[in-house]
């Protein structure tokens, strides 16, 4: 009976935790939209507005460029997929590289492209402009989510919803209010407590565990934002480090943006990922210990750091693997050029990818023991005030009898 009574309690809380989720991003993005800014769009990405999908029916022609023997002219037809024009059928045009890997291969009858359409004279022309690759990126989506259903069961759903939602704050709220001019340490806050708090709701449930995984992950992100604060200041970064920022600024403007709050942002949320899981990670185990035997404080303390220390070795080198291989081209170029080693070093570019594994190593780090402390307090108080006293009672084996024998 009570465990009918608390699996009614857990769907209404994930029905309440779901509606407010919807609400969230609804008024978060209504804000934000309504928040109009002036930005400076540079003119190479103002022709996104003219593409549309199309999907190639067949070549017609292909034949070498009069005017760059590197390329060849290839014309088809091709179907438009989706837009006013769905179901257009249009003549386009493809340049194909000679040689080059680095160029799109020609296309073929069934492709699924991108074309931009270009007018001129009153006349419009019809251009390739890239692969549709958004298929296989959805077919790629639903195998993950089907592997997580199926090995997860109510689990996995809870999961793929989580995940589900902190995808769309992130892309629905976090962004807008960035685009809008909001301050970026304030909707960086409060997207990781949103996303915190959703995760563990839905991945764990609510209980002393998922409160005490959050509260943990809460402190490893609040660790990890002091610490690149005062490394910012320290250190005297600008936030304009490479091609991407040089960019941002070229569209937001001098002050609209502050750069080395992106930079916040960029090393907070990151390591956001790796403090959820190592806080889980212990808050879960520390639940199971307690659950199979009588443990005081202490002992869950001793087992949450001998805990950590199997998942400190394998959480970092993840962190800092995943943040190398993100950023392998730039290593590349720099391993190949001939800067100085202390020259390379000193780089803002490099300083940053530094600081993004080495401050989300930290704030993993910090999150073992934090959250091992506020598990072991959260799983022991109530016991430690209700336990009662163990009776002490001796086990008698037999009566002695006069003799000496025993019975």
């Amino acid at each position: 009976m009570n465990r009918k009574k608390g699996n009614r309690q857990d769907i209404k809380i994930y029905i309440f935790v779901f509606l407010f989720s919807i609400v969230f991003l609804v008024v978060g993005n209504s804000i934000a939209s309504s928040h109009k800014t002036n930005l400076t769009i540079p003119d190479y990405e103002s022709e996104l507005e003219n593409q549309v999908f199309a999907k190639v029916v067949k070549v017609d022609s292909v034949a070498p460029n009069p005017d760059d023997s590197s390329t060849d002219i290839l014309r088809f037809t091709a179907t438009i997929a989706a837009g006013k024009q769905k179901g257009a059928s249009v003549q386009a045009t493809q340049y194909v590289y000679k040689n080059n890997d680095t160029m799109p291969v020609a296309v073929k009858a069934n492709d699924n492209v991108v074309l931009a359409s270009l007018s001129t004279n009153g006349t419009t022309e019809w251009a390739f402009e890239n692969y549709n690759r958004i298929g296989q990126i959805a077919v790629l989506v639903f195998v993950f989510a089907a592997f997580v259903l199926i090995l997860g069961g109510w689990k996995g759903m809870s999961t793929i919803l989580s995940l589900t939602f902190t995808c769309l704050s992130l892309f629905y709220v976090y962004i807008p209010f960035l685009i809008a001019g909001y301050n970026i340490y304030a909707a960086t806050v409060i997207i990781c407590i949103y996303i915190i708090g959703i995760s563990f709701i839905f991945t764990g449930g609510v209980n002393q565990k998922s409160l005490a995984a959050a509260v943990g992950c809460a402190g490893g992100v609040v660790f990890s934002g002091v610490i690149y604060r005062y490394m910012e200041a320290v250190m005297k970064l600008t936030g304009y480090y490479n091609d991407e920022t040089s960019r941002l600024f070229q569209i937001f403007g001098q002050g609209s943006l502050n750069l080395k709050g992106v930079v916040f942002a960029m090393v907070t949320i990151g390591a956001l990922g790796g403090t959820m899981d190592v806080a889980m990670s212990i808050a879960s185990s520390l639940d199971e210990i307690r659950t199979e035997r009588a443990v005081t404080k202490y002992d869950l303390i001793r087992s949450g750091l001998n805990i950590g220390k199997d998942i400190m070795g394998t959480m970092a080198n993840t962190l800092i693997l995943a943040y190398i291989g993100s950023s392998l081209v730039m290593v590349l170029i720099y391993g190949v050029s001939n800067y100085p080693l202390f020259q390379l070093l000193n780089k803002e570019e490099i300083i940053i990818e530094m600081l993004q594994s080495l401050i989300g190593s930290l704030g993993m780090l910090f999150t073992i023991p934090f959250t091992t402390v506020v598990s072991s307090i959260l799983f022991t108080a109530r016991k430690e005030e209700a336990e009662p006293l163990p009776c002490r009672h001796k086990q008698q084996t037999g009566m002695k009898r006069p003799g000496g024998y025993r019975q």
